[in-house]
């Protein structure tokens, strides 16, 4: 175990003598991201509630296989909820949107070609910060009659500290590329100030990215 950080460091030494070490990129991404919560209340079946994302990154090469991208995403986070009973409908959505923070570690898989697509894998923490106030809407239709309230989520955490997994793959455009990339993130940590519940999320994004 102890000679476990001096091989780490002397993979990251290797790296950074790669030619390609220390390219520099950037760009734009934006997708879909289908939000969704796990809560303590097991009664409660949330599902995913589906919103627009998007934001910026960097990628800063070690190796022709590793790289680090810090990106800052928006997202808008939360879940809905319904029930019916056949005469009546209720529906209840929870919305929290956040300005997300991931530090992705990448790993681009060989394909034996430095040229053409890139397929890649990535992982890493995230912080994210809330804007503006959480809001809970509700729906309900009872006897023909619809009505509709709204009230501030008040409970939500101002931050949220979770975790990226994800593949994805890159294009070659002349002097741009294009990214695509699947990825799944969670909270660690509680996103309630009275309960135990955690964000969970499914994003889909496309982007561009400048040499």
């Amino acid at each position: 175990m102890k000679k476990l950080p001096l091989t780490l460091l002397a993979v990251l030494c290797a790296a950074s003598l790669s030619p390609a070490a220390g390219r520099l990129t950037f760009g734009v991404k934006a997708g879909m991201i289908g939000a969704n919560m796990l809560t303590a209340d097991t009664e409660v079946q949330w599902s995913a509630k589906w919103g627009i994302t998007g934001g910026t990154f960097v990628c800063f090469s070690l190796s022709d296989m590793f790289a680090i991208q810090p990106e800052v995403l928006y997202s808008p986070k939360g879940a809905q909820y319904t029930v019916s009973d056949g005469t009546s409908t209720f529906s209840l959505i929870a919305v929290a949107s956040y300005i997300d923070v991931p530090f992705l570690l990448k790993f681009f898989l060989p394909t034996g070609t430095s040229e053409g697509v890139k397929p890649t894998i990535f992982a890493g923490p995230y912080v994210g910060f809330k804007v503006g106030k959480g809001k809970i809407k509700y729906d309900s239709v009872y006897s023909g009659q619809h009505q509709t309230s709204e009230d501030s989520w008040d409970a939500v955490k101002n931050l949220d500290f979770g975790v990226v997994l994800g593949a994805g793959a890159e294009f070659p455009l002349d002097t741009m590329k294009l990214t695509l990339d699947v990825r799944w993130g969670t909270s660690l940590s509680t996103i309630s100030k009275t309960e135990d519940t955690k964000h969970k999320a499914w994003t889909f994004l496309l982007g561009i990215s400048f040499n």
